[in-house]
């Protein structure tokens, strides 16, 4: 006569223990790969944000020293006209409204001097600044002058937010009219 075992054997425990073990694998890898699916919104946003403070650096004047509406002699650093000073003329306080030549973003240069996102957004005048949060904005302007007759300021714009990834974009402001 044959008689029926009432426990599990080795080998079904096993097999349950592995089934169990790809079904959680599996579900902490969905889990984990969550935040990255998000991670393209934040990028739209970031750049979005870059893009607004770029028309701001494109709408400035060159340099306090130049004269955009002066005769192509009088603007700095091409003949007799004074150099290009590349220093900010905006105080620490300034907003936006308040930076009237390319050297002024010089003051968010620096981890110690980034602007935070959403501060940035509400001078931009963006819509729910909030989305702006977690992000770190730095603006760093140099001189190039590699070619002295078409000196130009290179200006850096950096977005990182909290989780450390950052997008960087370059603009080149001409000495021009």
């Amino acid at each position: 006569m044959w008689r029926a075992n009432a426990g599990l054997s080795l080998l079904e425990y096993v097999v349950g223990l592995a089934i169990l073990a790809i079904v959680l694998v599996g579900a902490g890898l969905f889990f984990l790969s969550q935040p990255r699916q998000l991670d393209p919104v934040f990028q739209f946003r970031a750049v979005s944000l870059a893009e607004a403070l770029a028309e701001q650096v494109l709408a400035v004047k060159y340099d306090a020293e130049n004269d955009p509406y002066a005769a192509e002699h009088k603007r700095c650093d091409i003949g007799a006209a004074p150099d290009c000073l590349n220093a900010p003329t905006a105080g620490a306080d300034a907003r936006l409204k308040d930076f009237s030549h390319v050297d002024d973003f010089r003051l968010w240069c620096g981890d110690d001097n980034a602007i935070a996102g959403n501060a940035l957004a509400d001078q931009l005048k963006l819509s729910q600044t909030l989305l702006y949060t977690r992000y770190r904005v730095q603006t760093c302007v140099t001189l190039n002058t590699v070619d002295p007759n078409a000196p130009f300021k290179e200006v850096t714009i950096s977005i990182a937010d909290q989780s450390g990834a950052d997008l960087s974009f370059i603009l080149h402001r001409y000495n021009i009219r």
